[in-house]
């Protein structure tokens, strides 16, 4: 008899691991064909949909949420955009650490696609530890097995009693942790994999005044975009009162603060295109570019908007405006050889236009400096590709009649 039932053992044993691994790849594949139709079923934002998970730092405590970062990086993005129209949805919830984040985004995604998530994450990780090592082991081992889709499955066929929503999502994403590396993976995967079957890029940042190593060691890991403000406000607070950016409880920024940090987060994703796979075309005008960055002193900002402007533009007349007017970026930063380089640039690719904001500055450049010869050398060089520009006639006119009254 039990030569007989050792014969069946394995035969059976393997009958039934090679049954759950059909039924398991089954559910796989059904399950990535739901989630297909769901979210090609899902209302989509006309055009670009970001949104910003977090706490109380994208919540916007220490202002009002209109001034929090996502609301002026949204304005930023449609103020700056001609081909593109951005929907920033604001998720910060104060006090959230990753494990409410994670849940919240769940819930968002269930009804709503995105095409980026942002994340600022880490400041009340410590509490949701502490607090996650009270749930008890069975909770845990529930968990484990609640992954499995065969198990879920089962559950499914064979129980008619529904609980709670709170225990069911519970048990669905929230598992016994002890460490916070271990906390932090978890979690953070977690949200990769939401964002991952939603098709969205998932963008980690840091906090103003701290960053994260183990954030930041996670995001190289998966090759994730990752951004530390930290530095970028130590360098802001070296040459500007502290107060002016800082609420009055110490801890947040204000809607300055805000500011700045929408502002360095445009600079990273929207104009080093490399990080996002999307074709924005930052048009800026100069008198816009010159606002956007003034207040802070953007200089390599405004530089580099206006390098993607030209690249954009490169083959079309509109080339010769753009390096127009990333001479005139060069010219109030005091690099005036780099300005000279573009004027005379945009004068040749323009073909020697007479048109006045093409023609104008390269003249202009050595008159401001006195230099009456070289700016006469540039009117022949252009009057000598083309006859007909009556902008470096008059000027032409104007330098040798000025030499005749200098010469009497």
């Amino acid at each position: 008899m039990k030569i007989k039932l050792k014969n069946y053992i394995k035969p059976v044993s393997f009958a039934v691991i090679s049954i759950l691994v059909i039924l398991e790849l089954t559910l796989f594949l059904a399950g990535r064909y739901l989630l297909w139709q769901r979210r090609s079923k899902k209302g989509r934002a006309a055009g670009i949909r970001i949104v910003c998970a977090g706490d109380s730092h994208t919540f916007g405590v220490g202002t009002s949420t209109r001034y929090s970062y996502p609301a002026q990086l949204e304005s930023l993005l449609n103020l700056n955009n001609y081909t593109q129209r951005f929907s920033v949805i604001n998720l910060g919830i104060p006090g959230a650490g990753l494990r409410r984040q994670a849940q919240e985004l769940k819930l968002f995604f269930d009804s709503h696609g995105a095409e980026i998530v942002i994340l600022l994450t880490g400041r009340n990780n410590d509490f949701e530890i502490e607090k996650r090592n009270n749930t008890s082991l069975l909770d845990s081992i529930g968990y484990y097995f609640g992954n499995v889709r065969s198990f879920k499955f089962l559950k499914e066929i064979f129980s008619h009693t529904v609980k709670s929503n709170k225990q069911q999502d519970n048990n669905d994403i929230y598992p016994r942790l002890k460490g916070y590396d271990e906390y932090l993976n978890f979690y953070l995967g977690r949200i990769r994999e939401l964002c991952r079957d939603e098709g969205a890029r998932l963008v980690l940042l840091s906090y103003y005044n701290s960053s994260d190593a183990a954030i930041n060691e996670f995001a190289k890991r998966y090759h994730m975009p990752y951004f530390n403000f930290t530095a970028d406000f130590k360098s802001l607070f070296e040459i500007k009162e502290r107060v002016e950016y800082i609420s009055l409880d110490g801890s947040h920024m204000n809607h300055q603060g805000y500011k700045f940090f929408a502002q360095r987060l445009y600079g990273y994703l929207f104009l080093n295109q490399e990080y996002l796979n999307l074709k924005i075309n930052p048009i800026l005008k100069l008198i816009e570019e010159a606002e956007f960055y003034a207040n802070n002193e953007e200089t390599q900002n405004a530089i580099q908007t206006q390098k993607v402007r030209m690249e954009q533009s490169e083959g079309t007349i509109d080339y010769s405006f753009e390096l127009i007017h990333l001479g005139h970026i060069y010219m109030e930063t005091g690099d005036e050889q780099s300005a000279k380089q573009c004027y005379e640039t945009a004068l040749a690719s323009s073909g020697y236009s007479d048109n006045n904001t093409i023609t104008a500055p390269a003249i202009n450049w050595y008159l401001k400096k006195g230099q009456k010869e070289p700016a006469m050398k540039i009117c022949d060089e252009i009057l000598s590709h083309n006859p007909e520009n009556a902008v470096a006639r008059l000027y032409r006119d104007w330098l040798v009649s000025d030499n005749r009254l200098a010469e009497n």
